[in-house]
Formats: structure tokens, C-alpha cells, sequence
């Protein structure tokens, strides 16, 4: 029933009809509670007749209220009042891509523009686990100033099979040409799985993404027929005319992106949304530049007499190689079939490290509880039903592993510096510590059980180095297993193959340098043999799994919130390939004992750049994406911000106006992790830390842009560096003596000289007089500020708790973070040096993430905050 002016609707006050869709009417609304305006959509009845459809409905709109993008319409609320089912939205102003669209098709920049952002909304949404199923011009919404915004995410699935024929254009449910499932979605932006009732994936979203921006650029559908049965059959049959026959100027790479988007095979076009993105944005970036060209003419024999027999040669030989080309790309390549994850766990804050019962019907995993302030271990049902809790120490509960016989839980306990290995029965009850010792802050999975649930591989120090030890459940007796080679971290994350023959683990090299190798074993679970490593191609893979088999490994590969699961054979038959459908910023994957399921965590994190007025205490964010923005660096003229930043895909550094407007990425190490950027202080030089090469070194390139120059060399990680004040050295941090110590080095390269000696210290920094050198120390987890005479005498602590090197060292003191803990918020402090006072300045209201520095003129202060985060734990039951 259509609502009326000056009605309410739950707690929402009914102004005035926007629109109405195949889904239902929407209706512009007032929240007198924070006194703002929403539009409401109000469901036909018909779509929730169904509880358990109303219930998905729920659980779909729940999820997709968890997105937060600037190109995502927010879902506000949900709700139902008297018998009226409504969804409560960010009321936009603006227009539909439909309705902006010329006949002839949208300039291109502008077009580009719109489709960098849907790509990027999209990918947000993906690695969410949500897929839109219906993306169509209608539900892309362009604002006044240029941003787009996408309807309807995670709601189209709720369309049932309905009889009556919908809007134009809506939202509808077609009958099924096959008998797997019914056809929901609109029939020109449909891909051909969801035409033919297919469950569907990301890629379809890809389809749909392709056929907009084919009719952005031409202002003609994609596919088109007399009929929805006749447009349906040209989705899964017919090929899309080539879109520079209707626009020849268009440029061929656009050309070629538009229509891989449009196989009609899954596995050949992009396989995330966000490497579509990134191939978008650097079409953009190219038409910006004014380098962007368009297609070439077709060749005129006649104007070129004397290249007939060329041209007519090329021209024959064009059919013969593309049918070589198929041929030996179906022969080298086979398609990772996409999987389908469902939501094992969607609490509030972190849980990780799944590990399947025998029978893989239940999950233990650790959990930082419905309060975010304890990591405990839980186990539940793999499907429906509440989480039983196993620990409630106040300690650190985490990396829990289900014994092969199902009796016993096994996981590590972190008080401090002191950890310890628990065994609890699986069913709960009291705990035994099979072993205690020694390390700093780390976490990751350290033991693992043998087939045969007698024996345990364990990752503890020896000799500063971590080493995978088998300790007895029945005696306590402890064997050697690895030794890792030179001075390197050590080895974690062991994984008994299920034969018992081998071994894996990842091996640390250095910081952010990981790798998978495997160690054969004898009967009795001893070393039968030297390791082998793994091409995984990767230089960050970690947390190996077996499949059921033995004969491949599951891993997690990349950093931060771009890591992905892949798989790869032990034997090294085949290179390493991506598990496709998971997503990015997935990882620590388990598999249970049958091989047919699937657990890993799947993380979301942005931490978004704040700047804090000191005068005034008040805060607010000025650099932000969806991603992670953090260590933001002051130039010496105040005018710009250098930071980095994954929002481009690998980590990179931005450089952004000091009011955080205008960022633009800065280097273009693509694939690596490239951070930590510095001025010089004339303020035309940069220095940063990046393992480009595959081990960590520190670079420094021209602020202005340029190509980066590597300055220091040898098998050695040097990380963090920063010049001196006079400009002519550049410090860092680097364990070539087995310990992190600060060195230092002439600017333009040269012998690198020990400056520390004590051990733990990192990220050093000039005093603005050059008499002193501030750096940071870290023992037994904790990093405190200390600062001593260049001259060489004794340091001195200074603050007794930082937030790793996030501090600004001025003439008459020190702005710096504290750590976040459990249950204290880090603050914002300033250190005094005359008074030796410090002085809190602001309370950080979300977690702390890494970077201070304050303006020249010490008015505003800018720190990084991770704004929203959390993972959750995804089940695939179809693995193979």
C-alpha cells in the first residue's frame, strides 16, 4: 500500500514518493533522531511471503549494511511495522547512469571516472563476500559532483519467482531455461551463468560491470533482442559487437578490457574486480595525460602498393593464429573452477585460525570475544549454532588445533613476553601445559599435531632463532626438526601432511619475506632428509595446509588486506594458482580430514588519516579510502603529505595537499610493499624502505616523482630510515649482527656504520639541532622512546610506552602515540624535555595505526587510526 506525506514508519517520518521498482516503492524520509534524511524502500509484500525468505532478506541486508565505500549506498536500517517490510538507506542526490548516457555515450574521462569507481565499490564488496547479481545503469547513481553510488547491494537476491511482468528495466525473475534454478536479475546486464540459473559468483557482477561500461562508452546495449527471451538467448550465445564499430575512436585497450569483462566463459575474463579496477585506472590515468590513443585506422592496401604481399600475408595468417593461440592457451592453462563461501562466523572483532574435528563437522578457532577485549578459544558447528568457549584465561588464547583422534584441543597462551602450550579437552575442561618459553610480540600458529595425535611440532626460540621442535604428549621429550640456515627469523606454522611423510612450514626470511618448504620425515616423525622449498612465486607465503591427499598445499600469499589462499603441488609439477571466489585479505586456510571443506579467515581493515588541531583538541579525518592509509609525513614546508598506502592494490607511497586533497600514488613498485617515506630536509628528496627485489632495502627517490634509487645492498633487511639533519646520512634499521640495530650511511650510498649497540632498536630520528638521535627499543613486546647524544654517550628512556616509532621529535619535546591494549585507548601525548611532563592531548576513539608527525608550525598533528576492522571465518563445502 503506497505511504502518504506526514505518515510514519517505525521511528521515520514519510515526505514525499521518490520512485518505484520491481522490488517496491522508495520514498524520501526524515530520522528526527539524528535529524537527518533517508529514502526508504518499502517491499512488496510478495517478496517476504516466505519466512525463510525473509529471513535470508535479513541476513543479506545485515551484510550488506557492513559495507562502508563512498561508491556503496549505506544501508541505515531495516525493519518491519505492521505487516510493511522496509529498508532505511544514505538518501542520494543525483542521477541514474541511465539517465546521464547519451545516445552517442559518455565522454570518455567521464566514463572512465564513473567505472574506476564502480570497479572499486565492487571490490569492496567482494571481498566482503557480496555480490550484487543485478548491477544495471538504473542502479548506479552519479551525484552532482561526479561520485557514484550503487543501489541495491546484497538486495537482489531477494526477488523471488514472481508472475507479473516488472518495470522496464526492473528487477525480475524470468522462468528458468534450465531446471538448476530460477533466473533473477535484468536480462541485458545478465551474465550467461545467471541466465541459465546458475548460482552465481563475483565474475557475474564482472559480466555486469562489462555490459554498463559498453553501454557508457557506445550508448547501445550489449546484448539486445525483441524480446527478454530473444535478449537472454544473445547473452548466452551471440558475441557483443565490437564497440569501436559503433564509436570508432575508442581507445583498443579500452576496447579489450570491455570485452574480456564479456566472456561468455567465467574463467576468461577478469577474475576480481579488483584487477579490473586497477586496469581502469590506469586507462584513466593515461587519458588524463593526453597518452591515451584510439583504435587505428584498418589498413588501406591501396595506399600502400608496395606492402601488398605484407599486408594480404598478415591478414592471411591472422585466422591461423588465433586458432594456434586457443589451442595452446586451452593446452597451458586449466581454469580454477570459483568456489562458493558461505559465513562460518560473523561476530563483532576477530576470529582466525580455524581448525576442523575429524569428522569436519565442528570448528575450533580463536576469537577476541562480543566485547573485542580477549582472544579466546571457541568451537562451533561448521553451519548453523552459537559458539561454545573453551578458555577464559585473561592471557592471549590463540592459533587452536583439533587433535587427529578429536580428544584434544591444542593452542598457544601469550601473557606478555611468556608463552605456553596448552592442551584442553575438546569438549572443554581442565587445561594441561605440555610447554612454556620465551618471545616477544609476535603471534602466528605455532604447533601442530602428527597423524597419530602423539606428537607435537612446535615453533619456540633456540639461540635467537625460531625452530620447529617434536615434543611427546606422553614423556615431554623434545627432538629437532629444522635448523634454519644464516640469520634469519626462523621457521612457523608447521602442518603434518596426512600420510605422515613430510612436513611443512613457512620459513621467515626477513621482515615481510616468507616461504613454504617441506621436510620429509621418517616413520617415526623424525627428519628423514633435507627441506625443499616451494616456487610458490610469492615472497610472502605462509600458513600451509594439506589437502586430503598429500599432494598439494593450500597457502596464504600477500600481505595486509591483498592476501589470497592459494594451492600448489608438493611435487612441483605445476606452479602455484590462486583459489579462486575467496577474495582478497583471506588467509590461514584449514581443510578438513575428508577434503571437502574449507575454512579461512577473511579480514576487512581502513585505517584512514586524522589530523588533530593541537590548540583546539578536536580531530578530524582528512585522508581516507576503503583501504589502509598510515604513516603520514609532514614536508618541511608544511604545504604536503607523504604516506602510504594499499589502495591501489600493492602498498605504495601517496603524496597528497597538507589539507589531504589531491593524493596521487608516488612510486609504482607494483607487487611489493613499499613504506615508511621520509623527507629530506630541503624537502626534495624522499627516503623509504621497499623489498622490491625480494629483500628489504631502502630506496630515495625525487619528492617530485621519478625513478627510485636503491641505497644499501647486501642479504640483509634494512627497514625505516630517515636523514639526518644536515642531509647528508640516512639511518636505518637492519639485524646484521642477528640483532636490530640502528646503522647509518653517507645519503648517496656508501658503507653503512653501526650506530646502536644494545639490540631492539628501530626507527631513529635527528633531534632539529642534530645533537641528538631519538629511536625506539623494543623488550619483550613493548617499544619505548629513548634518545642519545650523537656524540655516544649513554640513552636515556624517555617515554615507557609508544606505539612501535609513531613520535615526532620538535625542539622542546616529543608528540607520540601510546599502544592501544585491551582495554586502554592510545592516546596522543606530548613530552615536555624542559618540565620532563607529558601532557595528554586527544584519546583516540578506534584502534591506533602507525605514524605521528606534527606541522612546522606545530598547529596540527596527524596520526592513523584503523578506523573499522575485524575478520570472520568463511566455510567452502564444495572443495576439491
Amino acid at each position: 500500500m503506497p505511504l502518504t506525506s506526514g505518515s510514519r514508519l517505525g521511528p521515520y517520518e514519510i515526505l514525499n514518493p521518490l520512485g518505484a521498482g520491481g522490488m517496491g516503492e522508495v520514498y524520501k524520509a526524515r530520522d528526527p533522531r539524528l535529524d537527518r534524511f533517508v529514502a526508504i524502500k518499502i517491499l512488496h509484500s510478495d517478496n517476504l511471503a516466505d519466512p525463510d525468505h525473509k529471513l535470508r532478506f535479513e541476513q543479506e541486508a545485515r551484510s550488506a549494511s557492513a559495507l562502508n565505500h563512498p561508491g556503496i549506498v549505506t544501508i541505515y536500517d531495516i525493519g518491519t511495522e505492521n505487516g510493511t517490510s522496509y529498508i532505511a538507506m544514505e538518501l542520494v542526490v543525483g542521477k541514474t547512469l541511465g539517465d546521464i548516457t547519451p545516445r552517442d555515450g559518455l565522454k570518455l574521462p567521464d566514463a572512465l571516472r564513473y567505472a574506476v569507481q564502480a570497479a572499486d565499490a565492487l571490490a569492496c564488496a567482494h571481498s566482503a563476500g557480496i555480490v550484487h547479481r543485478d548491477l544495471k545503469p538504473g542502479n548506479i547513481m552519479v551525484t552532482d559532483d561526479g561520485q557514484i553510488k550503487i543501489l541495491d547491494f546484497g538486495l537482489a537476491k531477494l526477488a523471488t519467482d514472481r508472475k507479473q511482468p516488472a518495470a522496464d528495466g526492473a528487477t525480475q525473475s524470468i522462468n528458468a531455461i534450465t531446471k538448476e534454478g530460477s533466473v533473477m536479475g535484468t536480462a541485458p546486464y545478465m551474465s550467461p551463468e545467471q541466465a541459465e540459473g546458475k548460482t552465481v559468483g563475483v565474475r557475474s557482477d564482472i559480466f555486469s560491470l562489462g555490459a554498463v561500461l559498453y553501454e557508457m562508452v557506445t550508448g547501445q546495449q550489449a546484448f539486445r533482442g525483441d524480446s527478454q527471451l530473444s535478449t537472454l538467448s544473445a547473452v548466452l550465445r551471440d558475441d557483443p559487437k565490437p564497440p569501436s564499430q559503433i564509436r570508432p575512436d575508442l581507445p583498443s585497450e579500452l576496447q579489450r578490457i570491455i570485452l574480456r569483462c564479456l566472456r561468455k566463459d567465467p574463467a576468461r575474463r577478469f577474475q576480481t574486480s579488483a584487477d579490473l579496477k586497477v586496469a581502469l585506472q590506469e586507462l584513466y590515468e593515461e587519458s588524463q595525460s593526453g597518452t591515451l590513443t584510439a583504435l587505428p585506422s584498418v589498413i588501406s592496401l591501396a595506399s600502400k602498393p608496395r606492402s601488398h604481399w605484407l599486408s594480404w600475408a598478415l591478414l592471411a595468417a591472422l585466422p591461423l593464429a588465433a586458432v594456434g593461440g586457443w589451442y595452446f592457451a586451452k593446452r597451458s592453462s586449466v581454469p580454477e573452477t570459483a568456489l562458493q563461501p558461505v559465513p562460518l562466523t560473523t561476530y563483532l572483532g576477530f576470529e582466525d585460525s580455524p581448525s576442523f574435528s575429524p569428522d569436519g563437522n565442528q570448528v575450533a578457532f580463536s576469537w577476541n570475544g562480543k566485547k573485542q577485549d580477549n582472544f579466546d578459544i571457541y568451537i562451533k558447528l561448521a553451519g548453523s549454532g552459537l559458539p561454545l568457549r573453551l578458555t577464559t584465561d585473561p592471557a592471549t588464547d590463540y592459533g587452536a588445533v583439533w587433535s587427529p583422534d578429536g580428544s584434544t584441543i591444542a593452542f598457544i597462551r601469550r601473557d606478555g613476553p611468556s608463552r605456553s602450550l596448552i592442551l584442553i579437552p575438546a569438549l572443554g575442561g581442565p587445561e594441561r601445559k605440555l610447554l612454556s618459553f620465551s618471545l616477544g610480540g609476535l603471534n602466528f600458529r605455532a604447533v601442530a599435531w602428527s597423524p597419530d595425535s602423539k606428537w607435537l611440532a612446535v615453533s619456540t626460540p633456540d639461540n635467537g632463532q625460531l625452530t620447529l621442535h617434536l615434543v611427546s604428549l606422553d614423556s615431554g621429550e623434545e627432538k629437532v626438526l629444522t635448523r634454519p640456515p644464516g640469520n634469519i627469523a626462523g621457521d612457523v606454522d608447521p602442518a603434518f601432511s596426512p600420510d605422515g611423510r613430510n612436513l611443512a612450514f613457512a620459513r621467515s626470511i626477513a621482515l615481510n619475506v616468507s616461504e613454504i618448504w617441506v621436510l620429509p620425515l621418517t616413520a617415526k616423525f623424525e627428519a628423514a632428509g633435507t627441506e625443499r622449498k616451494l616456487e610458490t612465486g610469492h615472497p610472502f607465503s605462509v600458513s600451509p595446509a594439506w589437502t586430503a591427499n598429500s599432494g598439494e598445499i593450500v597457502f596464504e600469499a600477500g600481505l595486509d588486506m591483498r592476501s589470497t589462499v592459494y594451492r600448489i603441488p608438493v611435487d612441483g609439477s605445476a606452479p602455484a594458482r590462486r583459489v579462486e571466489g575467496l577474495g582478497d585479505g583471506t588467509g590461514s586456510p584449514a581443510i578438513s580430514k575428508d577434503g571437502k571443506r574449507l575454512a579461512y579467515s577473511r579480514s576487512f581493515r581502513n585505517s584512514l588519516i586524522w589530523r588533530l588541531e593541537i590548540a583546539t583538541a578536536k580531530a578530524e579525518p582528512i585522508l581516507s579510502s576503503t583501504f589502509r592509509d598510515a604513516f603520514p609525513q609532514y614536508s618541511p614546508d608544511g604545504k604536503r603529505i607523504v604516506f602510504y598506502s594499499n589502495r591501489s592494490g600493492a602498498t605504495q607511497i601517496w603524496m597528497a595537499a597538507a589539507d589531504g586533497s589531491g593524493a596521487s600514488q608516488l612510486t609504482f613498485l607494483n607487487g611489493t610493499t613499499t613504506g615508511s617515506p621520509r623527507w629530506s630536509p630541503d624537502g626534495q628528496q624522499l627516503c623509504f624502505d621497499s623489498n622490491a627485489n625480494g629483500q628489504w632495502q631502502i630506496y630515495k627517490m625525487d619528492s617530485g616523482g621519478g625513478k627510485p634509487k636503491q641505497i644499501t645492498t647486501g642479504d640483509y633487511t634494512s627497514v625505516v630510515s630517515s636523514w639526518s639533519r644536515d642531509g647528508k646520512t640516512i639511518y636505518f634499521t637492519s639485524a646484521r649482527n642477528s640483532v636490530e640495530n640502528i646503522w647509518k650511511m653517507p645519503s648517496d650510498g656508501g658503507p653503512a656504520e653501526q650506530v646502536t649497540k644494545s639490540g631492539g632498536a628501530s626507527g631513529a630520528v635527528e633531534s632539529p639541532d642534530g645533537k641528538w638521535l631519538f629511536y625506539v627499543a623494543t623488550q619483550g613486546g613493548i617499544s619505548s622512546l629513548w634518545k642519545m647524544p650523537l656524540g655516544g654517550a649513554e640513552a636515556v628512556k624517555l617515554v615507557p610506552s609508544i606505539h612501535r616509532f609513531s613520535y615526532a621529535p620538535t625542539e622542546k619535546g616529543v608528540y607520540y602515540s601510546t599502544p592501544t591494549l585491551n582495554d586502554i585507548p592510545a592516546t596522543i601525548e606530548y613530552l615536555d624535555f624542559a618540565t620532563g611532563k607529558a601532557k595528554k592531548l586527544y584519546t583516540l576513539t578506534k584502534p591506533v595505526d602507525l605514524g605521528v608527525t606534527i606541522s612546522p608550525d606545530q598547529r596540527y598533528l596527524l596520526f592513523s587510526q584503523r578506523d573499522s576492522g575485524g575478520s570472520d571465518l568463511m566455510l567452502v563445502n564444495n572443495f576439491r
